[in-house]
């Protein structure tokens, strides 16, 4: 099996032969991410680097204007990065893992999310974390 580099720079490859210009920026912002993080003084695991670059991306959505052509833009360039991340989980698979958690917790005991919430990123690690703590609020409310 290749590592995560080794298909971004042959996904690179057919990029560059295609001339796709926008394909060609995010790939090689990907592979710039990873050779960040593997010559860091820490080094960061492949993935980590691109979970982290999308992160950066995401938040500057945040800065421009909805529709606006910068906005288009990085939307189109996290498209790209998705394609290169496991697909985020369902809420059914996020509820179950939730109420498994909730179902080890004595009654009177109040549950401490942030295990719940660890376990979820240990497992799904592309997961919205704000989408899961509303999954868990939700859940223990009703509970009650």
């Amino acid at each position: 099996m290749s590592t995560l580099k080794e298909t971004l720079t042959n996904d690179l490859k057919t990029a560059l032969k295609s001339q796709d210009k926008e394909l060609t920026a995010a790939i090689r912002m990907l592979i710039s991410a990873i050779q960040y993080g593997q010559t860091a003084a820490k080094p960061v695991p492949e993935f980590d680097s691109v979970l982290g670059y999308r992160k950066q991306l995401a938040d500057s959505l945040e800065m421009f204007p909805k529709n606006g052509e910068k906005y288009i833009q990085v939307q189109k360039e996290l498209e790209i990065v998705d394609r290169y991340l496991p697909k985020p989980p369902t809420d059914a698979e996020l509820n179950d893992i939730i109420s498994i958690n909730l179902a080890k917790i004595q009654p009177q005991e109040k549950p401490n999310i942030g295990i719940i919430i660890k376990e979820i990123k240990n497992k799904f690690p592309t997961c919205d974390a704000k989408a899961a703590m509303a999954l868990i609020q939700k859940a223990i409310s009703e509970k009650k």
